[in-house]
């Protein structure tokens, strides 16, 4: 009697600890964390009309070792932007920069253009390691990437003018293919063109 209860009191205590961990994990894979996934640097810049301009792409508190990494950047997307943003291009950033292994690809498509023939780009990035064990460790990258982009000529502007870059879709993944929490509540970085 005694070894049958002690069997139900573990059987049970195995069940409820891997209830909880189930429940944990699926709740913190789905939460947006402040300080946490890729990010921008800033929430806004600001640049002068007809310049060129830089920003800086982080992936902060990064929990397993990612193999890969994908996202989109939309580009003059939101509702209430000026196409001012013309996309250059993107590097790997200075925590990577010097590592051959990375391997660093992006694709830029053309959306529609408005009445004004201005374009409202996707940029789809892929960020990967052809070491199978040698992908970033779980940590801060305070420089994973760096986007360079021109600003337009904006003609006739009295006031500041507003565009926007957007990470979207961000995914990470183990060499084992298993799926890394890369999204953030940082994901807009808005860009302010002064007058010069």
């Amino acid at each position: 009697m005694i070894k049958n209860n002690i069997f139900i009191l573990v059987y049970f205590l195995i069940i409820q600890v891997s209830l909880v961990a189930q429940t944990t994990s699926l709740s913190n894979s789905s939460d947006l964390v402040i300080n946490s996934g890729l990010a921008f640097e800033n929430e806004t810049d600001y640049c002068l009309k007809d310049s060129s301009c830089a920003a800086t792409i982080q992936l902060l508190n990064l929990r397993a070792k990612a193999q890969a990494l994908q996202f989109r950047l939309l580009i003059n997307k939101s509702t209430d932007d000026n196409p001012i943003i013309i996309f250059k291009d993107i590097q790997k950033g200075s925590d990577i920069k010097n590592d051959p292994s990375w391997i660093l690809d992006f694709n830029v498509i053309e959306g529609s253009s408005d009445a004004n023939d201005d374009l409202q780009d996707v940029v789809f990035v892929l960020l990967y390691s052809q070491n199978l064990d040698g992908g970033l460790l779980p940590g801060d990258y305070k420089n994973l990437f760096t986007v360079n982009y021109n600003v337009a000529d904006v003609i006739d502007a009295e006031n500041d003018v507003k565009s926007s870059m957007k990470i979207s879709q961000a995914e990470a993944s183990t060499s084992d293919g298993n799926s890394i929490n890369i999204k953030s509540n940082r994901e807009k970085l808005e860009i302010i063109v002064k007058e010069k």
